[in-house]
């Protein structure tokens, strides 16, 4: 390690280095600096990883970057100190404006408004964001929300002409009963499908003495999962979605990885 307090051979100042130089990029916080990151944590701490309050803190900390105290880099010192990806976090920062304007007090559903804000200010992502609480019961969904934004983009177009809030309202009006109807008619189609007569079992030609077809020894039998089973883990999913503020799917693709390593070491061992 370089000795800062030894002199290069002309005996001048001490010499320096490229590890020298990352020392003093991260070296430690001043006092009122180290006193704003305790006050920033301290937030975190208080509301919890997923709210506006947190948002605000992580991005005063990355802003100022004083994450260096721990002599971190962003990504590390999310994951090390809080135990949340460096994604999440940088949803919930970009989220939080709008968690705080619109007092929407989760990040997933916030975050769908984020471009509207951004770009056409917080009147016009109120508009869709009241627009859209209309016709979903004051509780529209991130899928709503993500609905609204598109159409409304697609019907006004990439103009940098701010949009008038009462025309995002109507058209968000209009978005919850297209998204609604069509959620409607998709619960129809799957209902019709569960009435309808299923396919004649393999078992029933061996009663008209046809031959049965059996299953290859060694191979498991197809088995579908109830969709009893299914709701309850989409339930399971959007709740930890509703916790953490990330995307179900994310979750559920989480899951899947976590038993497909578990059973499916177990099923090689088996067939091996």
């Amino acid at each position: 390690m370089f000795d800062e307090n030894s002199n290069n051979d002309e005996g001048g100042a001490p010499a320096t280095t490229e590890a020298d130089d990352a020392a003093k990029a991260v070296s430690p916080l001043s006092e009122e600096d180290r006193l704003l990151l305790s006050q920033c944590e301290g937030r975190i701490q208080a509301f919890g990883k997923a709210a506006a309050d947190a948002g605000e803190a992580f991005d005063t900390i990355k802003d100022k970057e004083l994450h260096r105290h721990y002599r971190m880099t962003w990504a590390e010192y999310t994951m090390a100190r809080w135990g949340v990806s460096v994604s999440q976090v940088d949803r919930l920062i970009a989220a939080a404006p709008v968690m705080r304007e619109l007092s929407i007090p989760n990040e997933g559903t916030a975050r769908e408004l984020v471009p509207a804000y951004r770009e056409w200010g917080a009147d016009s992502a109120r508009a869709l964001w009241d627009g859209t609480k209309e016709g979903s019961e004051n509780k529209p969904t991130a899928k709503v929300l993500r609905a609204a934004v598109q159409s409304a983009k697609e019907k006004i177009g990439e103009g940098k002409k701010v949009p008038a809030p009462d025309k995002l309202l109507s058209l968000a009006r209009k978005t919850v009963a297209r998204v609604v109807k069509e959620d409607a008619a998709a619960k129809a189609e799957k209902a019709a499908a569960k009435k309808a007569p299923a396919p004649a079992a393999a078992g029933e030609a061996g009663k008209n003495g046809a031959d049965t077809a059996s299953t290859p020894a060694g191979e498991a039998s197809a088995w579908v999962l109830p969709d009893s089973a299914v709701t309850e883990f989409s339930r399971l999913f959007v709740a930890q979605a509703e916790a953490t503020g990330r995307p179900p799917e994310e979750i559920a693709i989480e899951a899947y990885d976590v038993l497909r390593k578990h059973y499916g070491t177990a099923g090689d061992q088996a067939a091996a």
